[in-house]
């Protein structure tokens, strides 16, 4: 049994092995066996062990026949055991019990066992504690710490993924992530799992959107890393770490519009143009069929800067904005390069289409525009260059439609010329 004792307690020390984590106490060792078997085989009245740094004695008397009375009897003797000599196992007995080497050598066997479990004791804590300080690192973390086997299956899930995605971690935990992920996103998710669960990948990184318990979609990034059996070494599951990134999406996307879209008319700029064009070239080029480019700017608009003044004139080129928008298709789009110059890329029309887009736009910007009580009238000058037909290169096709612009400039403004029709090509 193990008792107290306080008058070999060092003053201030602490008992070894106590967690508030849950830790086995150091009163969980069984040394009263080991006593109980030192006064069996050794024919001993009692025998003690202390471990230095703690309350704690376990002792053990002798048989019912010799019971142990601690005036009665003399240290017989003691043995030094663990790290630093950290325990101490004595032995009391008649002042007349010899003890001889057979003994002394049966005795250090014991002390042996009782530096063993002490030294597997003292492990056992060291595990505990690191596993409550990990578990202490996991819980407070602001990420979401998930651990999750080969098949995807989530094994933990830290408590932060309540703030992240609404759910308490036993709602997910059993489940995989897949199961909320949008399915925009879920095809690049997969093949990031399947790198997983093949043993491919070390460590990988995902941005997802995963649905919230409100039923909204919540953005992600996560980095996954395969782990390893300590043993064998083979791919055993894998941990993440996750964190919304709502706010950085809508960042990107402002940026993005800022990038792309002209501040004036909220139109797409110039940049936008030219990434679209590329596209439309690309799928020409893969038999994706025709497209129109035109080129255009506004007739007489520099007056109405010049007589009204520039808030005027933004006025005209929000108004022309909404105008052009509204007489081209959904497929079809319109670009703000600049000043007054548009452009709009049109799909699956040759030379007679174009034309008759033309002439709706021209008259959609020749009605009067009321600008401050004040009527205004403008004109629009379109020239327009087919792909593939005209070429598929970008700058190629950007020279005819401009060609083919300053000859309806030239024909007297407020009208359309198509490259190659009425134009030298």
């Amino acid at each position: 049994m193990a008792i107290d004792d306080p008058v070999h307690r060092p003053e201030g020390s602490a008992i070894m092995g106590v967690s508030a984590g849950g830790a086995v106490e150091l009163s969980a060792l069984r040394f009263d066996l080991l006593c109980g078997m030192a006064c069996r085989l050794l024919d001993m009245a009692a025998a003690t062990i202390r471990v230095e740094g703690t309350n704690k004695v376990w002792h053990a008397g002798g048989p019912a026949s010799k019971a142990y009375v601690a005036d009665g009897h003399s240290l017989v003797s003691s043995i030094p055991f663990g790290e630093g000599c950290a325990g101490r196992f004595s032995l009391f007995g008649a002042s007349s019990r010899e003890f001889d080497a057979n003994d002394q050598r049966l005795f250090e066997q014991l002390a042996a066992l009782a530096e063993e479990q002490l030294r597997l004791f003292e492990l056992a804590q060291e595990a505990l504690r690191r596993e409550s300080d990990f578990r202490l690192l996991a819980e407070a973390s602001t990420d979401t710490i998930i651990r999750g086997s080969l098949d995807g299956v989530r094994l933990y899930i830290s408590p932060s993924v309540e703030n992240l995605l609404g759910y308490a971690p036993e709602e997910l935990i059993g489940r995989r992530a897949i199961e909320l992920t949008h399915p925009d996103d879920v095809p690049a998710f997969m093949e990031l799992m399947r790198e997983v669960r093949d043993g491919r990948l070390g460590v990988g990184r995902s941005e997802q959107r995963q649905r919230h318990k409100d039923g909204s979609w919540v953005w992600l990034e996560a980095f996954i890393r395969l782990t390893l059996d300590r043993n064998t070494g083979q791919p055993d599951g894998y941990v993440t770490t996750a964190r919304g990134i709502g706010h950085r999406k809508q960042l990107e996307a402002r940026l993005k519009h800022l990038a792309e879209v002209d501040d004036l008319t909220g139109l797409p700029n110039r940049a936008a143009f030219s990434a679209s064009l590329d596209l439309a070239i690309e799928r020409a080029r893969q038999g994706g069929g025709k497209f129109v480019v035109f080129y255009m700017d506004l007739d007489g608009f520099k007056q109405v800067n010049d007589t009204l003044g520039h808030a005027a004139g933004d006025a005209v080129l929000r108004e022309t904005a909404v105008r052009l928008q509204a007489a081209l298709r959904e497929s079809d789009r319109v670009f703000r390069l600049g000043g007054d110059e548009f452009t709009v890329l049109s799909d699956g029309r040759g030379g007679v289409g174009a034309m008759a887009l033309a002439q709706r736009l021209i008259v959609e910007i020749a009605r009067p525009f009321a600008v401050d009580a004040v009527s205004v009238s403008i004109g629009l000058s379109v020239g327009a260059a087919c792909g593939p037909e005209h070429g598929l290169e970008a700058g190629q096709l950007l020279e005819c439609a401009d060609q083919a612009l300053y000859r309806a400039k030239k024909a007297g403004k407020n009208t359309v010329r198509i490259y190659g029709v009425d134009v030298g090509a």
